[in-house]
């Protein structure tokens, strides 16, 4: 009946990221013979490679790559990102000189390699739609200490040097887009069956993660009763496991209220992920070693806030909080619950099916008091990237 025809890789993130160290030893700190720390070891952390990668909003324009060009001066390329919709063109002014039209917002700054004084150039630009809305000023100013700078300056050893400040901030591409993380895109029948299904309660909703919220609300009250080990009969697509439980002829756990919700959402044009949890102990060919059990959890992408909110029907949960901020992301939530003074901050927005009522309670005092699949700095985030969801 629901088919799905997709291609996913599994990317796995260690709560909350994975450190990266290159070559060196287990510790950073090394011991002498009179067991005194005696050198200290840079740590690079890449989290731009890792929690960015997950995490990142939808940005109207980013760099996609900052090139040096050869010559005998010192000339770098800056190649623009437009992410707007319908783009048409950039306008383009360098050092206050007029604006000049580019379609590919390649944007090059030649500084001399002799000039013992500091050199700079200073860049405007905008982004024009096609139908004529223009964006907000960006502001690129590159800033060039040549190494003869340094040496008249009686500092030896250091390299020509160009910085590159921008106003507001302009992020590199990331590495994959939102509908990257869409987890198997719904097929033209799945959108019919929730249009008609879900589309009238979500009809005069702005933002997605309300849209969801009330989403949420109606599957759990339709789920919830059914609640229990599925049978192998559940191995369908998300909304013939939905039909199966609510008509009493099987069960679902946590799994079946992530592909329905992630599915429904998705089906509405909310962006919606699954996240696999677990933590692995060891693995043999006769036996898996699990520290605690395995779950499935989900995330929506809000466009108005411009991030990822975590949703977890499984245990009544439609957002978590630190104290007033909030919504939170999946992987705020297990920082923050793995963290023993902020832990006492967090708070869960509730759905209650039984009485249709919602509300934020603190951490120990929700009705599923035990997060194990969250607790502990050794669980697995297991995401689930779709390249071929990006340009459909």
């Amino acid at each position: 009946m629901f088919q799905h025809v997709f291609f996913q890789t599994i990317l796995i993130l260690g709560i909350c990221f994975t450190v990266s160290c290159g070559k060196q030893d287990s510790s950073i700190s090394q011991l002498d013979k009179k067991g005194e720390i005696a050198t200290n070891k840079k740590v690079i952390a890449q989290l731009k490679n890792q929690y960015w990668d997950f995490y990142h909003g939808r940005e109207e324009l980013t760099i996609r790559s900052i090139e040096e060009l050869p010559g005998n001066d010192i000339k770098i390329k800056l190649i623009l990102q437009p992410n707007i919709k319908n783009f048409s063109h950039f306008m383009i002014s360098a050092d206050k000189s007029e604006f000049q039209k580019s379609l590919d917002g390649n944007i090059v700054a030649n500084f001399s390699i002799s000039n013992t004084s500091p050199q700079e150039t200073n860049i405007v630009l905008k982004m024009i739609s096609n139908d004529g809305e223009i964006s907000k000023p960006y502001r690129i100013r590159l800033l060039c200490n040549a190494k003869k700078y340094w040496e008249s300056k009686g500092a030896m050893g250091y390299p020509n040097w160009i910085t590159v400040k921008t106003y507001p901030f302009i992020n590199f591409t990331p590495s994959y887009s939102i509908e990257n993380w869409i987890y198997k895109k719904p097929s033209s029948e799945e959108k019919r069956y929730a249009q008609e299904k879900w589309g009238n309660l979500i009809e005069n909703t702005r933002s997605n993660y309300e849209m969801a919220k009330l989403l949420g609300k109606s599957l759990l009250d339709d789920l919830k009763p059914h609640v229990g080990v599925p049978s192998d009969s559940m191995k369908v697509p998300p909304f013939e496991q939905y039909e199966r439980m609510i008509s009493g002829k099987d069960k679902g756990f946590c799994t079946n209220f992530a592909n329905i919700f992630i599915c429904a959402c998705n089906s509405l044009g909310i962006p919606a992920r699954r996240i696999h949890l677990e933590k692995v102990h060891s693995r043999s060919d006769k036996c898996s070693i699990r520290m605690g059990g395995m779950h499935s959890t989900t995330e929506i992408f809000d466009e108005q806030l411009n991030q990822w909110i975590w949703f977890d029907l499984n245990s009544n949960a439609l957002g978590a909080f630190l104290g007033q901020e909030g919504p939170l992301t999946m992987a705020e939530f297990c920082l923050f619950l793995n963290q023993k003074e902020r832990r006492k901050n967090l708070r869960l927005l509730i759905y209650n099916h039984r009485n249709k009522t919602e509300k934020i309670l603190p951490l120990d005092k929700c009705p599923k008091k035990e997060y194990a699949s969250f607790d502990g700095w050794d669980t697995e985030f297991h995401y689930f990237y779709s390249p071929s969801n990006e340009n459909n």
